[in-house]
């Protein structure tokens, strides 16, 4: 298939494994037809081509919005993916890229996956606390609009008692991705949200300050919400923040709710069991060059090991 001998011969050691392999992958992250162009002297029929390659999995986004505030529409809020290889190549996500590009009245082909268990309590009187940094604020969007909807049906029916929901999210700059900075201030204005906290991880002349920051300076309502008032915590985001958050929030439950380790796992078990401890979590990354960084150091220890 590869009609070159220094392109053949270059294949062959990749094909291998091992450090090669990884530092290649590590500086290229090519795409298929990346690799085609690295190597222009293999020869593919499109048939050989089409049938190795996989299905186009299809991505996931949570519904931003609630059915009954906009009824027949679904709203999702889908950060646009870019990112720059060791290489310098400029690489753009499939999906978001094209959502971005695609004009209105476009045919979108999707599905609804249902999430049974991420969802405002059913008691509506317990408060909640909402954790969710970048477009991780998408699932809590329909949150505070649908709490809108129930105070307004709440004016013309039956009282009911409202636990207070608290969004804490995330973002770089204010000026730049603090998204929905107008709605927040709308709802939390109404009523909907009783405190929204935001942390800037790069707002100039600031330090640093991620949404685990805020939850620590916040222990006391983060405990009585949680513990006294039995409340429920969400949390939507990449797979690092969910972790580092959870590590918080047992942090919180040590220093200030005075529970040893034991009992902080039990208890954090047991709000999960309960159905208190929501995640929506995202199952990639966009931390590249550290996982990639980890993956090339364990190749090298294994191939250490073997010498």
């Amino acid at each position: 298939m590869c009609t070159k001998n220094g392109e053949r011969k270059t294949l062959e050691l990749l094909a291998k494994g091992g450090n090669e392999y990884e530092d290649w992958k590590y500086d290229h992250v090519p795409t298929l037809p990346e690799v085609l162009d690295s190597f222009p002297s293999i020869k593919l029929s499109p048939s050989f081509l089409l049938s190795q390659l996989p299905l186009l999995k299809p991505r996931y986004y949570s519904i931003s919005s609630s059915p009954q505030m906009y009824q027949g529409e679904i709203h999702v809020t889908v950060a646009v993916v870019q990112y720059q290889t060791q290489g310098r190549k400029l690489h753009n996500g499939v999906c978001s890229s094209w959502l971005n590009q695609i004009k209105s009245g476009c045919l979108l082909p999707c599905f609804v996956k249902p999430a049974p268990s991420f969802h405002l309590p059913s008691d509506s009187a317990v408060p909640s606390i909402l954790v969710g940094p970048g477009s991780g604020i998408a699932p809590f969007r329909s949150f505070w609009q649908q709490r809108s909807i129930d105070l307004k049906h709440a004016l013309t029916n039956e009282p009911t008692k409202f636990g207070d929901i608290t969004l804490v999210f995330g973002c770089r700059q204010s000026q730049i991705d603090n998204i929905y900075k107008e709605e927040l201030q709308k709802y939390q204005n109404q009523g909907a949200l009783a405190n929204v906290m935001v942390a800037f991880s790069r707002e100039p002349g600031k330090p640093k300050q991620y949404v685990q920051d805020i939850l620590k300076d916040h222990q006391q309502e983060v405990c009585q919400a949680i513990v006294d008032k039995r409340g429920h915590f969400y949390v939507c985001g990449d797979v690092s923040m969910a972790t580092g958050v959870c590590n918080v929030l047992k942090s919180i439950l040590q220093t200030t709710g005075g529970l040893n380790a034991l009992e902080v796992d039990k208890y954090i078990n047991k709000m999960k069991d309960e159905n208190r401890y929501h995640e929506d979590i995202f199952g990639v990354t966009l931390r590249t060059a550290e996982v990639t960084r980890e993956r090339r150091q364990l190749e090298r220890k294994r191939t250490l090991d073997k010498r």
